[in-house]
């Protein structure tokens, strides 16, 4: 039996998901394929190594499309980077 109210349904149709999409999503444990398995502190893992802060160039609208993503996800767009950069490549 689904957990999902009619609105829930009507809501996640609107942004073309599915009630797996939305489970997907909210799990800390399960890659999504975006950001994959959501580790809170990721930058942290080496508490005694010095932090470097570093400065890039991108283009305007890849700073916009960072931003957005970030938003989505309800996270600082630095930590978006991070998880991006620390991410697994394959």
């Amino acid at each position: 039996m689904s957990d999902f109210s009619e609105r829930d349904r009507e809501l996640l149709a609107k942004f073309g998901m599915t009630e797996r999409d939305e489970r997907m999503a909210e799990s800390e444990t399960e890659p999504d394929g975006l950001t994959g398995r959501v580790h809170y502190g990721l930058h942290l893992d080496q508490p005694d190594e010095e932090m470097i802060s570093v400065s890039i160039r991108v283009p305007k609208s890849t700073l916009d499309e960072l931003t957005e993503t970030a938003r989505r996800y309800h996270i600082s767009r630095s930590e978006y980077m991070r998880r991006k950069l620390a991410a697994p490549v394959g």
